[in-house]
């Protein structure tokens, strides 16, 4: 049999697994969800508002070319 099937490779493999720490998540630290919210709306207000003013130096700018 070979060497990679043998119980004792297998036993070795899981005990490395064990030992490693648990990974723990504390209940008291703050969520990031109120925060994750209003960043949304920034987001969304800051897109909107780089919209508007692109439009309106554009409109600008196109009214200098069509008066002539």
């Amino acid at each position: 049999m070979s060497e990679l099937n043998s119980a004792e490779t297998n036993t070795s493999t899981r005990a490395h697994f064990d030992t490693q720490a648990p990974i723990m998540i504390s209940r008291d630290d703050p969520r990031q969800d109120p925060a994750g919210r209003r960043t949304l709306y920034v987001l969304g207000f800051s897109i909107a508002g780089a919209i508007l003013t692109n439009m309106a130096v554009f409109m600008y700018f196109t009214s200098f070319y069509v008066s002539g």
